[in-house]
C-alpha cells in the first residue's frame, strides 16, 4: 500500500479546502473523473494517478511523493510562471507545491483520458488566478504520465495559453 486511501469521506477534506487554491465543484468533478477509471490493483495507472490527484488536491505532497519514482522527471512548458524541469522525487514534490501555491480559484477539468500500458494521457482545460499579479488565466494542455513499477516515473506537462498570461 502507498499509503494514501484512494477513497476518502469528504468530511476528512472539508478543512483542507481551505490551504488549496481550487474550486471545490471543479476538482470533485476533476477527481470524479479519475475515480473512475481506477482499479483495485493500487499498481494500476489509473488508480496511482487518481491517487497522485487526490493528494496534490488535498495539499498532501507527502502522500503524492510516495507515488512517484526516486529519479521521477517533471518537465512543464507552455505557461511560463510554472515552466521548467525538475528531476528527482524531493525537487518534483518542491515544485509541485511551489507551482500549486502560486495559482488561485483553479478550475481543472478533464476533457479525456487514454492510456495504454504504463502511459496515460490526460487533456485538460484550467482556468484561474495567478496570486502574485491578480491575473486570470485560462490554459489548456496534455499531460503525459509515465509509469514503473507502479508509481509515476515521468510527467510532461505541454500548456497553450487560451488567455495570454505575461511572466
Amino acid at each position: 500500500m502507498v499509503g494514501l486511501p484512494v477513497r476518502a469521506r469528504p468530511t476528512e477534506l472539508w478543512p483542507v479546502y481551505y490551504l488549496i487554491p481550487m474550486d471545490r465543484k471543479y476538482h470533485d468533478r476533476l477527481l470524479q473523473t479519475t475515480k473512475s477509471a481506477a482499479t483495485e490493483d493500487i499498481t494500476n495507472p489509473h488508480t496511482v494517478l487518481h491517487a497522485a490527484f487526490d493528494a496534490v488536491i488535498q495539499g498532501n505532497f507527502s502522500a503524492f511523493g510516495e507515488l512517484i519514482t526516486d529519479d521521477v522527471e517533471l518537465t512543464i512548458c507552455g505557461f511560463s510562471p510554472l515552466d521548467g524541469t525538475w528531476r528527482g522525487r524531493d525537487e518534483v514534490v518542491a515544485a509541485t507545491k511551489k507551482n500549486f501555491a502560486l495559482l488561485g480559484s483553479q478550475k481543472p477539468e478533464i476533457e479525456s483520458m487514454i492510456a495504454q500500458g504504463e502511459h496515460v494521457a490526460v487533456l485538460v482545460r484550467e482556468s484561474g488566478v495567478l496570486k502574485s499579479t491578480g491575473q486570470a488565466y485560462s490554459v489548456r494542455g496534455v499531460q503525459w504520465f509515465t509509469f514503473a513499477n507502479g508509481k509515476i516515473k515521468k510527467i510532461d506537462e505541454i500548456i497553450v495559453s487560451i488567455w495570454k498570461v505575461e511572466s
